[in-house]
């Protein structure tokens, strides 16, 4: 690392940076935070071309109006530049910091930088000792109170390498989504959230954003392996393809994820 070189933490999405600069700060740490954007787990990738990615999303997940919003190619720049020395801060267990951590190790082109990995690890908070699938789910007390950024290492040369061949085969594959199975992200279909969004209908119609809130907690908590996290904006354009196809019944004027109510296909319909 260049004595130059200014030392910047990164993140995936604005919600973690915010709570990572709060801890720092708590622990008289001015150190920047940036907030990396792009959900990658999910979308084209092959490159994560923003103007692409947005076509995309439009097209395909037809977003309620809050999420059609294109991804800024800045934060990684900064992140990025040369005159910066990162320290990267993942949980490798939520699909999209998995993703946004392999895009910034493959970008990075073997240049060093260091990484606080809070994967599987027991953390402590006000509840109890607990391990968190996601760093979204750490407020800043649990931060600080487990030492996290204490924690921090280098990320090695051939670790960067793997990394950045993950991301190589992953961009070639260019599947609609990513997700982590065994501790690796894999590409998975556009389908691969459905079986649990039906499962989590009922015969009453319900607000869409009802059963989508349904299905995230659903995914984050009662199955195995816990914490399949996935995006309210994936959920919500596989609501819309199930509605087209049958697979659910759908009705409102749209276009949000509030103007819509969906139940399960009666047997009428279904038959």
């Amino acid at each position: 690392m260049s004595d130059a070189a200014e030392i910047v933490h990164v993140t995936w999405g604005v919600s973690r940076a915010d709570t990572i600069r709060d801890a720092l700060r708590s622990q008289r740490d001015d150190a920047r935070v940036i907030a990396l954007s792009g959900a990658l787990n999910y979308g084209p990738i092959n490159p994560p071309d923003p103007d692409v990615r947005h076509a995309w999303l439009k097209a395909v997940l037809r977003p309620d109006p809050y999420a059609d919003q294109r991804e800024a190619e800045e934060p990684w720049a900064e992140a990025t530049s040369a005159r910066v020395h990162p320290v990267y801060w993942v949980c490798r267990s939520d699909a999209a910091e998995h993703a946004s951590f392999l895009e910034f190790a493959f970008r990075m082109n073997g240049r060093p930088f260091d990484v606080i990995d809070a994967t599987d690890l027991d953390f402590v908070t006000r509840d109890g000792v607990r391990r968190p699938w996601s760093l979204g789910i750490m407020r800043r007390e649990d931060i600080v109170a487990s030492g996290l950024k204490d924690k921090r290492r280098v990320f090695s040369r051939a670790e960067c390498a793997a990394a950045a061949a993950a991301w190589a085969a992953l961009r070639s594959e260019d599947a609609p989504l990513r997700i982590v199975r065994d501790g690796r992200l894999v590409s998975a279909p556009l389908t691969h959230f459905d079986a649990a969004l039906i499962s989590q209908a009922t015969a009453d119609w319900e607000v869409a954003a009802k059963v989508i809130g349904r299905t995230m907690q659903h995914l984050a908590v009662e199955v195995d392996p816990p914490g399949q996290a996935v995006s309210d904006i994936v959920l919500f354009g596989r609501i819309q393809a199930l509605g087209d196809a049958g697979g659910l019944e759908i009705k409102g004027p749209g276009p949000g994820l509030r103007d819509y109510e969906v139940r399960k296909p009666t047997t009428a319909s279904s038959a």
